[in-house]
């Protein structure tokens, strides 16, 4: 046997329970009272959560976005994710217009086994324009094991946008080879009008960003994109949702059974917009933007109540000097502040856990959610189940281990991610990983890097059609 874990508390969606956990060859292969079983490791839990790995559904490595590329390459935003109880990652396939789904996707792959990442991964496969020619090759990318995609709603000056006939071309295709369609849900024409707008009245701060794009131009494009998906008979995913109203469309949606998921972030679940009113707030712009106090609410009751079925981190590690390089500073060393110049993102790889933890141990959501929108959610939607997601016997050994009563007060210092700061800094925490194990291997411990480069494999994933079909099953 090659890993004992002993006298931990094992959470599933549905409860918890005292189980000793066995370990042989990647896999696990028995839970219950060991006894004194042999292992060439034997791992004390006693007093600590053990909760299955922790699945990243949304994160940009290596891709280049309003001119940033982020300090994080597959390797260094891998081992970072680990540190933060991450066990199965995914990015995206970006297809640049004029090229082939297929051939991006390979290529993305053997960038990220080149860089030598740490964790399983896969990717979603997004698209910036539609043709016969993609609309044929959807197939071949769902057989690959990419099944899911991605297209964006806005974006349209970028020419990365697909207008609602592309998007119904999509799914019509993907669906009938068992692909999931997901959408970065902001309506184009209202962000526009409104930033036009500010623009020309010289509104330039940070704390327009969020004028420029207020709830209603998510809200309308979340439920632009249900109505489209439910005219289509088929499912729906709303990446980084962050606003109440968005909230309730999904709720709204699945008493209705309708397929209609969504992922909120860590930072729509710490932050409010005044964080814009800080010399340092372009370092919070990011889209959608930081909302208010009622939405953050309204996000964790989702997540309570399974209206939000995944938390991701959507992981932009842009540097200091790439956050900063479209900058002008007056005579007195201060910033003018242009926030529409500002290349939206931040990094967060490593705090999805510690902030779901810390949502536990304020009362907004219990373990056994925390497990539903860590890690069961998103292996369900995105096809990682049963390999992945559950700590059941048959199932990949991806394990966290957390110690409910660890206290931190969070710096940079502390985190792995490639770049000189941290949204998170000087908050507190109560709970902590002390224990990342990827099929059977131990990756981190004690907030320290031990694992082998190049641990990870490619996930080959394909969607149950049940989920397509119905949300039922939640």
């Amino acid at each position: 046997m090659d890993l004992v874990i002993k006298g931990g508390t094992v959470i599933s969606p549905w409860g918890r329970q005292k189980l000793d956990i066995m370990v042989d060859k990647g896999k696990i292969v028995a839970l219950g009272d060991v006894g004194a079983a042999k292992a060439d490791r034997v791992i004390d839990a006693t007093g600590k959560m053990v909760i299955p790995g922790g699945i990243e559904c949304h994160t940009h490595h290596e891709n280049a976005f309003q001119g940033a590329v982020g300090g994080d390459d597959f390797y260094g935003g891998s081992v970072a994710a680990a540190c933060g109880g991450t066990t199965t990652m995914m990015d995206f396939s970006i297809t640049l217009k004029g090229n082939m789904p297929l051939d991006f996707l390979k290529k993305r792959i053997s960038m990220a086994e080149e860089r030598g990442i740490v964790l399983d991964f896969s990717f979603h496969c997004c698209l910036t324009e539609i043709n016969p020619e993609i609309l044929a090759q959807i197939k071949d990318v769902i057989d690959y094991g990419a099944a899911s995609f991605k297209v964006y709603m806005i974006y349209r000056k970028e020419e990365m946008m697909l207008d609602d006939g592309q998007l119904m071309a999509l799914m019509d295709v993907a669906t009938k080879h068992g692909g999931l369609v997901g959408v970065h849900a902001e309506n184009a024409a209202i962000a526009e009008y409104r930033t036009d707008l500010l623009l020309k009245n010289g509104r330039t701060r940070w704390t327009d960003h969020p004028v420029a794009k207020p709830n209603i131009v998510e809200a309308e494009a979340i439920q632009r994109a249900a109505l489209l998906a439910k005219e289509m008979g088929t499912g729906m995913y709303i990446y980084h949702m962050s606003t109440k109203e968005g909230v309730d469309i999904c709720r709204n949606a699945h008493l209705n059974n309708q397929p209609l998921y969504a992922e909120t972030c860590p930072h729509y679940l710490t932050f409010t917009e005044d964080v814009y009113n800080r010399e340092d707030g372009y370092l919070y712009l990011i889209s959608p933007p930081l909302r208010k106090q009622a939405d953050i609410d309204a996000l964790w009751k989702g997540m309570a109540d399974k209206a939000v079925q995944v938390t991701s981190t959507d992981h932009a590690p842009f540097t200091l000097k790439e956050k900063q390089m479209n900058m002008k500073w007056d005579d007195q060393g201060n910033i003018i502040q242009e926030y529409h110049t500002v290349a939206n993102g931040g990094p967060g790889i490593e705090m999805k856990l510690p902030t779901l933890i810390n949502g536990v141990s304020n009362g907004k959501l219990t373990w056994e959610q925390l497990v539903f929108a860590n890690s069961y959610g998103a292996a369900r939607i995105f096809g990682f189940y049963p390999q992945k997601g559950l700590i059941e016997v048959g199932a990949d050994a991806d394990i966290v281990i957390v110690d409910p009563e660890k206290e931190v007060n969070l710096t940079n210092s502390m985190l792995h991610m490639n770049v000189e700061y941290t949204l998170y800094e000087g908050l507190p925490y109560k709970g902590w990983p002390v224990m990342t194990i990827s099929r059977g291997t131990v990756l981190m411990e004690n907030g320290e890097f031990v694992g082998p480069k190049g641990h990870g494999k490619y996930i080959k994933r394909s969607i149950d059609p049940e989920i397509l079909k119905s949300s039922a099953w939640m």
